[in-house]
């Protein structure tokens, strides 16, 4: 297939609150969303921000690659494979990581490991993972190793290794789920326990989606899964790696609102109070962290991690329902100056990009804005 770029599809706009630059990246009305936001998505220069677009508004309708200028312009499409969307991805789309270089998207359709070229979208195949699977067994996610050589890849039975010089695949075992791999060395992130997806009662009488099983904490193993040793508790709603750093951050469970910060060896200690922090993200040098928020929405929040400062970067507008479309799950650039997010403040879920100036971050830095506090340009 030859690939194609597309006209810009860009809406630029100024929140009204806070003053910061927001610029619609997608806008044809077919849902659109970003990469998972505990991995950069955006490429090392700010250049580029890579995402899926679904080819038809179909409930089973595929997903394709795209790229797209952090800015709004030259869409381009990278993908078109399959023929509705993928078993094992998260919500239909195909596990996915961008590669820190920003040169090349790893994606599997099917059983089958590709890599996706940021720059053309030439598509190689890498790995056909049948072999591994257990009968009628689907990918779940792709997790790249510190030194980026080698490439975890979870599915339906177990995880995974590939060793992207010699080709070599190896099934691991562990006692869990893998939830990362450690930035800082040849090392995996557990996480133990049983997700049960259910459904409880509220006081009102109205019902909620809640996990009936039991997370036990996080532990930390060697690449063959052996080695254990204990990180710290389970203690949040949703949490991602401190970016290159062995250090987990993220939102407290209620009533706690709060972002908890959790380092080996240490116990976990409040980085933020405030609102009802969600979901967060951080930048990959660890500096900041990017939060929605929720009951009520107080808009996508910036937190400085060295100062513990916050302050409302913008806010998306989202419906913030059950549906994970209706989620912002903010993602930050490797620097902390570009915040990709999701909102159906259209009626259909559309990809966006916050433009954190240098004069912004600073004021953060110096305590100069608070939560409610208008700043502009």
């Amino acid at each position: 297939m030859m690939r194609m770029p597309f006209a810009s599809e860009r809406i630029q706009r100024v929140d009204p609150r806070t003053g910061i630059r927001v610029i619609q990246l997608t806008a044809y009305p077919t849902p659109c969303a970003h990469f998972l936001y505990d991995w950069p998505c955006v490429t090392p220069d700010n250049r580029r921000v890579v995402l899926f677009c679904q080819r038809a508004a179909a409930r089973d309708a595929p997903w394709d690659l795209f790229r797209v200028d952090a800015d709004g312009l030259n869409l381009f499409q990278l993908s078109e494979r399959g023929e509705r969307m993928e078993d094992g991805g998260y919500y239909g789309r195909p596990a996915a990581r961008l590669t820190l270089d920003g040169r090349t998207v790893y994606c599997a359709w099917s059983h089958t490991l590709c890599a996706v070229d940021v720059e053309t979208g030439k598509t190689e195949e890498l790995c056909s993972f049948e072999k591994h699977l257990p009968k009628g067994g689907v990918i779940r996610n792709i997790h790249i190793s510190a030194n980026g050589r080698r490439l975890f890849i979870t599915h339906t039975g177990g995880i995974v290794r590939l060793d992207m010089n010699t080709g070599e695949t190896t099934s691991i075992e562990v006692e869990g789920y893998l939830f990362a791999c450690d930035p800082t060395g040849p090392r995996l992130v557990i996480t133990k326990g049983t997700v049960v997806w259910g459904s409880v009662e509220r006081e009102d009488g109205s019902r909620t989606i809640t996990n009936k099983g039991e997370l036990r904490g996080k532990w930390i193993t060697d690449e063959d899964g052996n080695d254990i040793e204990y990180f710290c508790p389970e203690m949040y709603a949703h949490a991602t790696l401190l970016g290159k750093q062995l250090a987990l951050q993220g939102c407290g469970k209620p009533p706690h609102k709060c972002i908890w910060l959790a380092e080996k060896g240490k116990e976990p200690r409040k980085l933020v109070e405030g609102p009802y922090f969600w979901h967060s993200g951080a930048s990959w040098n660890g500096e900041w962290i990017a939060a929605d928020t929720n009951w009520p929405d107080q808009g996508l929040q910036l937190i400085h991690v060295p100062t513990g400062r916050f302050a409302t970067l913008c806010h998306a507008g989202a419906s913030q329902e059950h549906y994970e479309f209706g989620h912002p799950h903010p993602c930050l650039s490797q620097d902390g100056s570009v915040c990709v997010f999701r909102s159906d403040r259209t009626g259909v879920p559309q990809i966006y990009a916050a433009h954190i100036s240098k004069e912004f971050r600073e004021r953060v830095i110096a305590g100069e804005l608070s939560g409610n506090d208008k700043w502009m340009p």
